[in-house]
């Protein structure tokens, strides 16, 4: 399989994605699933060299392998099963590259895209030159449910939308549309958020000053809507509400550092000479969903050797 995938440097500075699945596919014409048929997380082994024509310093940054992180993809996993079951449609009906889930990393990489692969033109005469490949149809994971309650509605109250109908990215919170009568639609689910909620994490109750994080957020719960497509989510979650306090060694939020990114490298690039060009090693990149944060335009130049592929819990 060919792993060579070069992305040239960017007219402007900030952050910028890279999808190393969708590029793998596209330059080897072979499907590629970031997950197993089972929902278990691929990470892809990653030799990292970069070239700059600007001084400036490079920070990559990957969604982190916690079970966390590999057990939100397991349940989204299951949910998406349980969702097109509940539907009727068949394993063979869900078409030939719709076996496995394909999320965003962020909200921002749903709105901003991702950088295009770069590969050299052969014509029939002349020179060969570079260009954006042309790959083919990577489409993002939709999921579909009911929508959810903020609160407790009286049925006949409500003015409620058949379907509500979402994309999925790995890291941070929830996308939501306006709240109307009580009901909450999402634009897009952050997994491993909704994953904290689903476990009825405790989140603090600023209320209770003795004992904080006595109470829990169940409401609004994009996953359990999905699993159960009913209207009763609020009310059959709401009786978890005084589950006992357990005290991890990490924070309990829904949205706190189990939804961020986590830093693989931080380096300095030249505008010319040696450290313009720097092999900068090998990383684990889970999914194949690569964040990098430049400090300048032009100094982001990558070409990534894709090695390997393997399991992120055999790395755990």
């Amino acid at each position: 399989m060919e792993g060579s995938l070069t992305y040239i440097p960017t007219s402007t500075a900030g952050n910028k994605f890279y999808n190393l699945a969708r590029d793998y596919a596209a330059i080897n014409g072979k499907n590629e699933e970031i997950t197993t048929r089972d929902g278990h997380l691929y990470g892809y082994i990653v030799e990292v060299n970069a070239y700059a024509s600007a001084a400036g310093v490079l920070t990559f940054t990957t969604i982190p392998n916690t079970w966390k992180v590999r057990n939100a993809f397991r349940k989204f996993h299951f949910s998406r099963d349980m969702m097109f079951d509940q539907a009727g449609v068949e394993e063979s009906e869900r078409g030939k590259y719709g076996h496995t889930m394909r999320p965003y990393f962020s909200a921002e990489h749903r709105e901003d895209g991702e950088q295009p692969l770069r590969i050299i033109d052969i014509p029939s005469s002349g020179d060969a030159i570079g260009r954006s490949a042309t790959g083919g149809e990577w489409t993002y994971t939709k999921l579909a449910s009911q929508p959810t309650l903020d609160e407790t509605q009286l049925a006949k109250d409500l003015d409620l939308a058949l379907v509500d109908k979402w994309d999925i990215h790995v890291l941070g919170p929830s996308v939501g549309s306006d709240v109307a009568g009580g009901v909450n639609t999402w634009t897009s689910v952050g997994m491993v958020s909704a994953y904290n909620v689903d476990r009825m994490d405790p989140i603090p109750d600023a209320d209770n000053t003795e004992f904080p994080g006595s109470t829990i957020q169940p409401n609004n719960n994009p996953l359990a809507a999905l699993r159960t497509q009913n209207l009763g989510t609020g009310e059959v979650l709401d009786l978890a509400q005084d589950q006992e306090e357990e005290k991890p060694p990490y924070d309990i939020l829904s949205n706190g550092d189990s939804v961020d990114a986590v830093i693989q490298h931080v380096a300095y690039m030249s505008a010319s000479g040696e450290a313009a060009t720097r092999r900068l090693g090998t990383m684990i990149v889970p999914a194949g969903l690569l964040l990098v944060n430049a400090s300048t335009a032009n100094s982001n130049g990558l070409n990534l050797k894709v090695v390997g592929k393997v399991l992120c819990k055999d790395m755990a």
